[in-house]
């Protein structure tokens, strides 16, 4: 399904622009995305609700049906029995489960370039309607790096939480720390023992109550759970979320109170809710910045698909930067914890770590910029550029000829 086929339609100019609530931060119509100098937004304002809608329909899984859009019957009734299944026999079911699901035709796997495509064919109409070439814009990640790696794990079980000191070390041997996601009820978690990796730098976040499906089996269910899962976060001042076995629902998702999300992928068919945002990119659900993972899951490769990680890891990462974009990983210490898949982990941070000007951050500290970049602005006066808001001393101006992402 080629969602980009009709822009020029979606992008006429007799489009209303966007209510003035609309305009302001929060947004991810592609003047946000792009952060062009102000100057231009009024020129090109009867473009940005069309370029909204189009990007919606990408990011929030609109061009599922809505029955697509939510987890299915069977689904519920295999939770219900989920922990009774041996965890062997559980991977061979789901591998089984998968491999005779139908396979949606969009968004492709492991790369998906219809939301890149759109960003390029706006900005190059858009350069077209002001007369211009080239233009200055805020890059997309602070103090000029040219993409950015986050790390993140969902500990699933105590035998994954056993497993943590080994990847974490072996993170710390390139430089880098991450995020860990724990479900907050499912098992003991000795945050005594976690205070020393806080102390190193590394972050938590919550993964949902358990891996029961319970959260997002329905509003009621949703309703009920999420006040106990945002007490249980804000008594360990977790501020991140990723839903278990990445269910999620937009509207649901943007009513939890945290600081970010990472349900989303950007295209993976291999989840019991397949889909993807297309974005390799944050982008905002309401007032929650939303961190889709962008590289296929460990769990995925190895236990479903019977594959070799790393090269699917390597081609998908180098892409990724190649368009100066987020390289998001999700793995589990449950599997890669252990040899040989460890080793294989390993060999990934070495292939990132060779990434030049890479910026190696963990999840809140993307959120925070994202929200930073887009309350920031560009201006020229005099040919002089001059950026204000909390984003100024971070933000990097960038000429969109060096951009990989507008060419």
């Amino acid at each position: 399904m080629a969602l980009s086929v009709g822009i020029s339609s979606e992008l006429n100019l007799s489009t209303p622009p966007l209510p003035p609530s609309r305009q302001v931060d929060c947004s991810n119509d592609a003047f946000a995305f792009w952060k062009l100098p102000v100057e231009c937004r009024a020129p090109l304002a009867a473009s940005l609700a069309a370029s909204e809608r189009v990007i919606s329909r990408y990011l929030f899984e609109e061009y599922l049906s809505p029955r697509e859009r939510q987890p299915s019957l069977a689904l519920s009734c295999y939770y219900l029995i989920k922990g009774l299944i041996p965890i062997g026999l559980r991977h061979h079911i789901n591998a089984l489960a998968i491999r005779a699901r139908k396979r949606l035709d969009f968004p492709r796997w492991p790369c998906e370039t219809a939301l890149v495509d759109f960003w390029r064919d706006w900005l190059r109409q858009s350069l077209q309607r002001l007369g211009i070439a080239d233009t200055l814009h805020i890059g997309f990640w602070p103090h000029g790096h040219r993409c950015s790696i986050v790390l993140t794990h969902d500990v699933e079980s105590p035998f994954g939480f056993e497993q943590i000191q080994r990847m974490t070390d072996l993170e710390e041997q390139y430089g880098f720390r991450s995020a860990l996601n724990f479900p907050l009820n499912q098992y003991r978690i000795d945050w005594r023992k976690l205070d020393d990796l806080k102390a190193r730098g590394f972050e938590f976040g919550a993964h949902g109550l358990a891996h029961d499906g319970r959260l997002f089996r329905s509003e009621h269910d949703f309703s009920a759970l999420a006040p106990l899962l945002e007490r249980f976060a804000n008594e360990q001042g977790l501020v991140g979320f990723r839903s278990p076995s990445t269910l999620r629902n937009v509207e649901w998702i943007k009513r939890l109170s945290f600081d970010y999300d990472c349900s989303f992928a950007d295209t993976d068919p291999y989840e019991p809710q397949p889909g993807g945002s297309c974005s390799v990119f944050p982008f905002f659900l309401g007032n929650i910045v939303e961190l889709p993972y962008t590289v296929p899951q460990d769990h995925t490769l190895i236990h479903l698909l019977r594959r070799d990680p790393l090269p699917v890891w390597t081609t998908k990462s180098q892409w990724i930067a190649s368009m100066g974009g987020m390289i998001l990983t999700l793995t589990h210490p449950d599997y890669s914890g252990t040899q040989p898949h460890l080793s294989t982990y390993g060999e990934l941070l070495k292939r990132l770590n060779d990434l030049e000007c890479a910026w190696r951050a963990l999840p809140s500290e993307v959120a925070l910029w994202w929200r930073q970049r887009s309350q920031t602005h560009l201006t020229i006066k005099d040919g002089v550029p001059l950026l204000t808001g909390p984003g100024g001393d971070r933000a990097a101006i960038r000429r969109l000829s060096e951009e990989a992402l507008a060419k």
